[in-house]
């Protein structure tokens, strides 16, 4: 009897100690997942083959190895582990852990190429982590975000979660978490060709650079270098180039090098670039080294080199064709926020209906009470309460009336907007019915600002309502068939003839949006 009862005892401690050491192992790695991912990859290895594990720490398991690969710059072809994860989390209710896994989960959707259903999936990451106090996690949330707007070109939206993201990085008071953003906004300035904004932002990045070391430090320089060429300054843009290529060779930097390089007529030091540019994860980065890459081949007389290096040209161009869906991602996203902000809005409809009808309840009920507590009423007293709740209905209908009225007025702008905003992004002129029904809105919103603005042509009238709903210089440039310029110096010139003001573009911007009724 005496053997069994010590069997028994021990079995009770060994699984008790394994289940110690997976609390013990997995609480340190989740502490540890956001600042060195990479030392958790190592740390969970040890789990993979171990099968004592509950199933609250293979959840756990799941979301903290597929974290750390993601943050480490790695990935995992399968997504069975997240999966699992996401699938408990979203069964227990653990909103945190839940929006962590939806977010990995999404990345590993993104890298197979199932576009639609991974940005979906990182929307409602979002969803659930605007309630959250946690910005370690949002500072990577957002950042992701970022990256994959910035990969369809959808600047403003890339800027927003970048934003968004350095506010976050600030607020763990993490410097390679700032830097990192700093380089992000900084480089999406450049490629909106904004060189005060990227100025700005570098010298930003610039308080924390030199703490920095790898790809961070290679992009804040190659950073440097893009503003240098922006001056004219060649001499020092190759400088910078030269120290980022010490640090990180970047695809950026290498394509700046090489434009350098060809400005000063080293070809060959450029065709080097080239081809280790022809293998960019940036499409438009590898299509133009081709080009370049089968123009020096020409020019040298290797007719092979110039069929091989086309033949793959004409591969770029077809897996680029094929995995294009830039316009669908963003309107995905416009349709997920709209939704978001509809239903937000419907609740906040609720909640003051039923707190109307909760008052008109309790008036009732209070009125009832006083009416049996009062063995007569006056007659004229019945007459002006019949009165009085009859004026209270008719004010109720006419204001329910109002804000259905301008309920569909905001609804209906906000969607002439965001298909304007489609169309400057695809670089499209403006729909004239679009135009149409923003000014109609516009001006039903406010008749202060269409008494102003009858003054002006049609096109003046439209950069004023593009400018009100904080259109970008180069959308509304897009929208109205000119250039960025041309729309600046009409800012300048009605701000004198609608204000009777002397000033730039921004005191015009300033002005008009001060309208309000």
């Amino acid at each position: 009897m005496r053997p069994l009862f010590y069997i028994v005892f021990s079995l009770i401690i060994v699984g008790c100690s394994h289940e110690q050491t997976h609390n013990n192992l997995l609480a340190k790695a989740e502490q540890t997942v956001f600042e060195h991912p990479d030392s958790v990859v190592g740390m969970l290895i040890a789990c993979w083959s171990d099968t004592t594990m509950t199933e609250s720490d293979k959840a756990l398991f799941g979301l903290l190895y597929t974290e750390a690969l993601h943050r480490s710059g790695l990935s995992t072809g399968t997504d069975s582990l997240i999966l699992f994860s996401r699938h408990y989390y979203d069964r227990i209710g653990d909103k945190q852990r839940l929006a962590r896994a939806l977010l990995h989960h999404a990345i590993i959707l993104y890298r197979q190429q199932q576009t639609h259903e991974a940005v979906l999936t990182m929307k409602q990451s979002e969803k659930i982590a605007e309630r959250l106090d946690f910005p370690a996690f949002k500072w990577y949330l957002y950042s992701v975000l970022g990256d994959v707007n910035d990969n369809v070109s959808n600047y403003s939206l890339t800027l927003r979660y970048y934003k968004q993201a350095l506010a976050e990085a600030h607020q763990c008071n993490n410097e390679e978490w700032i830097v990192r953003t700093l380089n992000n906004i900084a480089m999406t300035f450049d490629m909106l060709g904004e060189s005060d904004s990227l100025l700005y932002y570098t010298r930003k990045a610039a308080i924390y650079a030199p703490k920095t070391e790898g790809e961070i430090r290679a992009t804040y320089l190659v950073n440097q270098a893009s503003y240098s060429l922006s001056t004219g300054k060649r001499k020092d843009a190759k400088e910078w180039l030269l120290q980022s290529q010490a640090f990180f060779p970047t695809d950026r930097g290498m394509k700046l090098l090489a434009d350098i390089y060809l400005q000063e007529g080293d070809t060959a030091a450029a065709c080097e670039q080239w081809y280790h540019l022809i293998n960019s994860f940036s499409p438009e980065v590898s299509i133009q080294s081709y080009r370049q890459l089968i123009s020096y081949l020409e020019s040298r007389g290797d007719i092979n080199g110039v069929a091989e290096y086309s033949q793959r040209l004409n591969s770029v161009y077809n897996s680029l064709y094929e995995n294009s869906d830039a316009a669908s991602i963003i309107d995905l996203q416009t349709q997920y926020d709209e939704q978001q902000r509809e239903r937000r809005q419907y609740t906040t409809t609720i909640i003051l209906l039923a707190a109307i009808i909760f008052l008109i309840v309790a008036a009732i009920i209070i009125l009832g009470y006083s009416r049996r507590r009062i063995d007569l009423l006056n007659a004229r007293f019945a007459e002006s309460q019949q009165q009085y709740n009859l004026t209270r209905s008719e004010l109720t209908m006419m204001r329910r009336q109002k804000e259905r009225e301008q309920r569909e007025n905001s609804r209906q702008l906000k969607d002439t907007v965001s298909r304007l905003h489609t169309a400057a992004s695809k670089g499209k002129p403006a729909n004239d019915d679009d135009v149409n029904a923003l000014a109609q809105i516009s001006f039903a919103q406010s008749p202060k600002l269409q008494q102003l603005l009858s003054v002006l042509n049609s096109r003046e009238q439209t950069i004023c309502l593009l400018t009100r709903q904080n259109f970008q210089p180069t959308e509304i440039a897009t929208l109205t068939l000119s250039t960025p310029q041309t729309i600046t110096n009409t800012r300048v010139r009605l701000l004198k003839k609608l204000f009777n003001q002397a000033g730039g573009a921004k005191d015009f911007d300033n002005a008009i949006k001060a309208i309000v009724s």
